[in-house]
């Protein structure tokens, strides 16, 4: 029987919405992309231009301007290296991240996920149940066995991530990602719009994403040398 166009059908059984899933997960080789973002921490609200470049899974480069160049950051696998021009800090460190740490949980895959709107586990590797919610799939694990807590929001048209909220419970720290005004390119439904919400001992941060332009070029290129007389800082430095 045909479902009225009014009416949302949330009634897939659980190993149907996770094919469905991983059906719709956005995929690519390498990613160019421009964003205004903007930083609210309640006190203090500033925007910059980031440029990005992505090798899926590989590398994620990063630039940032206020109409001249204040930072840039490289993320692989194994490194995080990143400078800025206002203090002539830099961190150059191995990601080498355990459930026990006091550092944030940072990985490539994990970050180019919330910018891109993909889940920040893979769903494959996780067993999940399914909350029940008349609007979308809401899934979260059935068992929470290690630092990183998501729970994942899904359309039920096409089963797009529109929201995640991850607890890291090493660091104490709940973070909410919502994606809007999505765009169909090359077969995949990127978000134009990215909404972070950071909250931690009380208090809330939000970054907005907004991107203006999209590309895949076949070959991309990651530049980054640390000036010389900066000085070297940790993550948690970073972050304070």
């Amino acid at each position: 029987m045909p479902t009225p166009n009014n009416i949302i059908d949330t009634s897939l059984d659980l190993k149907s919405v996770v094919k469905e899933i991983g059906k719709a997960e956005n995929k690519f080789n390498n990613l160019r992309n421009r964003a205004k973002v903007t930083f609210d921490n309640g006190k203090t609200i500033q925007s910059v231009i980031l440029n990005l470049r992505v090798a899926e899974n590989e590398a994620l480069w990063i630039s940032a301007s206020m109409i001249v160049p204040i930072a840039k950051a490289l993320i692989t696998k194994d490194q995080l290296i990143f400078y800025e021009q206002f203090q002539k800090t830099y961190i150059d460190t191995p990601l080498k991240y355990n459930n026990t740490s006091s550092t944030p949980p940072i990985s490539i895959e994990l970050i180019q996920n919330i910018l891109f709107g993909n889940p920040i586990v893979d769903i494959d590797n996780r067993k999940w149940k399914i909350i029940q919610n008349p609007l979308q799939y809401v899934l979260t694990p059935s068992k929470n066995s290690n630092n990183i807590q998501p729970t994942l929001f899904f359309s039920p048209k096409n089963f797009i991530l529109e929201e995640q909220r991850i607890y890291f419970s090493s660091i104490n720290t709940l973070l909410i990602v919502e994606y809007d005004n999505f765009k169909s390119i090359n077969k995949n439904n990127f978000p134009s719009d990215v909404f972070i919400s950071i909250i931690r001992n009380g208090e809330i941060s939000k970054i907005t994403l907004e991107y203006s332009q999209i590309d895949f070029p076949q070959n991309l290129t990651f530049p980054i040398k640390i000036p010389e007389g900066y000085r070297k800082i940790n993550i948690n430095e970073l972050l304070q």
